[in-house]
């Protein structure tokens, strides 16, 4: 069996012949990153960086000592696997917390239960997100094509920056948001930072139903207390321009930055509206 260690600070061949040689050139090693030590089962607890050395040195000496290097290479090994499946766990989590909190049910005008919630990485989602973007982008007359679509709507996936609109477990709507953007407004002299509505779409085939208000709803939800106000970008003749007046948005006299969706709306954020919503979902605890 194999009684070496490869060594990825130094990149060399570690074996009984050469251990001090090794040591000599591990002097010079700037860093050893924490899960290198993990991995070999080192806790360091906040260690200087020539105790990290002496502790890599010691360990890897040892098993090559006792002839056991293929056995701190399956210890490496088996190490790094709970590691990573660890952070995929703590990953999976996280991400199923903001989903649950993301869910939020209305109704439409006919009383039908609506969800709006993320959109999840999941293979059926994300072809339900394709279409209803590529429907959205058809009608801006924006300069699209497959593949930007496909990586755009992965992007917004994997940043949960996408909410879908769901009726009977079909996505007929979305909502897509970033954070913090900032704009020139009407009545302020410098650029205002807002949270954005960077895209909000229903179905051409379930207009009439208040899906584009429920929309707006959510989105307002979503603004975290610290945001005074909430910006929205929309082409002409787009109907989200009327919803988005008859939920408190107001036309900017300044033109937005935009070519394709020039008109720029902004709502600004009263304290009665973070008051009065208790189920918040802020970008804060999102």
């Amino acid at each position: 069996m194999s009684n070496k260690y490869n060594d990825p600070l130094t990149k060399m061949e570690v074996n009984e012949s050469n251990l001090e040689k090794w040591k000599n050139k591990l002097k010079y090693v700037s860093a050893i990153p924490n899960h290198i030590l993990l991995n070999m089962d080192i806790k360091t607890n906040n260690a200087t960086i020539q105790n990290k050395k002496d502790l890599y040195f010691d360990r890897v000496r040892t098993f090559i000592s006792n002839k056991s290097g293929h056995l701190l290479s399956r210890l490496i090994t088996i190490n790094r696997s709970h590691r990573i499946l660890e952070e995929r766990k703590t990953e999976y989590n996280d991400i199923m917390r903001k989903y649950n909190k993301s869910i939020k049910n209305y109704k439409d005008r006919d009383g039908k239960t609506v969800v709006v919630r993320l959109v999840l990485n999941k293979n059926k989602e994300k072809m339900m997100a394709y279409l209803q973007y590529y429907n959205y982008k058809k009608k801006t007359k924006d300069v699209y094509d497959k593949n930007t679509i496909i990586s755009e709507v992965q992007d917004y996936i994997l940043k949960h920056q996408l909410y879908g609109l769901y009726v009977d477990d079909l996505m007929m709507g979305f909502l897509i948001i970033k954070k913090s953007r900032q704009f020139n407004i009407d009545g302020e002299d410098d650029m205002v930072d807002t949270f954005y509505i960077q895209e909000v779409f229903t179905d051409i085939n379930m207009r009439g139903k208040k899906l584009g208000k429920i929309l707006i709803d959510y989105a307002i939800l979503l603004c975290p207390v610290n945001k005074k106000y909430i910006s929205l970008m929309t082409y002409e003749g787009n109907i989200m321009a009327n919803i988005a007046i008859a939920n408190g948005f107001i036309l900017q006299k300044k033109a937005s930055v935009c070519p394709v969706n020039k008109l720029l709306f902004i709502r600004k954020m009263d304290e009665s509206d973070f008051v009065k919503k208790s189920n918040r979902l802020t970008a804060s605890s999102m």
